[in-house]
């Protein structure tokens, strides 16, 4: 009764095996280096769009991806335009629960035992899935796959702001000298290398997949809006 067999190929992340081989990546600079400064001068941050990291996970508790930091970035944003936040946040139609809930049959994660406000984080992380082992466990907790989906995801959108604890909260790049690229945009993490090991065809496949899902939803309704 079998149709067809197909060999899948399964990914391992590169891990440095010797002190000879460490590399320190300096995240501190890499901005500089490809001239991101001069788009946020322009006034191009990452707000209102997302970013989709299909890696080994991110470390939901770094101060880089708070929700905290990234809520407080976009309240100066809506300042800056002469808005209220629930008024810029709507312009910028964020992700969130009631977003992946119109599209959650389209999903392929739809078919497991999970539901769409399962897949939320915060306002900064509204959609985090692990696709190699199944479940909801994102972080670099519970296996050896590195941290490299933290790395990548901090390059890309790591808060410009940081919570000092008391309510206040300092520039990212003056205090621990780390900003992303687009460090108000949001961040779709996809864990494709876990518990389970490494990453096959059908795991990447899949959450390339479900990360176009809200995208093409999002421009759809735009267009039906300008009609």
């Amino acid at each position: 009764g079998v149709k067809a067999v197909v060999l899948e190929n399964r990914y391992e992340p590169a891990v440095v095996q010797t002190q000879e081989e460490a590399a320190e990546p300096l995240m501190a600079t890499s901005g500089a280096m490809i001239g991101t400064s001069a788009a946020w001068a322009s006034g191009y941050t990452g707000a209102g769009r997302r970013i989709a990291v299909i890696d080994t996970g991110i470390d939901t508790d770094h101060q880089s991806f708070s929700g905290e930091g990234f809520n407080y970035s976009l309240s100066l944003l809506a300042e800056q335009a002469g808005m209220t936040v629930e008024e810029y946040t709507a312009e910028l139609e964020l992700l969130d629960v009631e977003e992946i809930s119109k599209v959650w049959d389209e999903l392929n994660i739809s078919t497991l035992s999970y539901t769409p406000d399962e897949m939320y984080v915060s306002t900064k992380l509204p959609f985090a899935f692990n696709y190699v082992d199944e479940d909801l466990d994102v972080t670099h907790d519970n296996d050896s796959q590195t941290e490299h989906g933290s790395h990548v995801a901090g390059i890309a959108a790591a808060n410009a702001y940081i919570a000092n604890g008391d309510g206040t909260f300092s520039h990212a790049l003056e205090t621990v000298q780390v900003q992303g690229v687009a460090p108000d945009a949001q961040i779709i993490t996809m864990k494709v290398f876990g518990k389970s090991g490494g990453a096959y065809d059908s795991d990447y496949m899949v959450a390339i997949e479900d990360a176009i899902v809200p995208v093409s939803y999002t421009h759809l309704r735009a267009h039906e809006t300008e009609l």
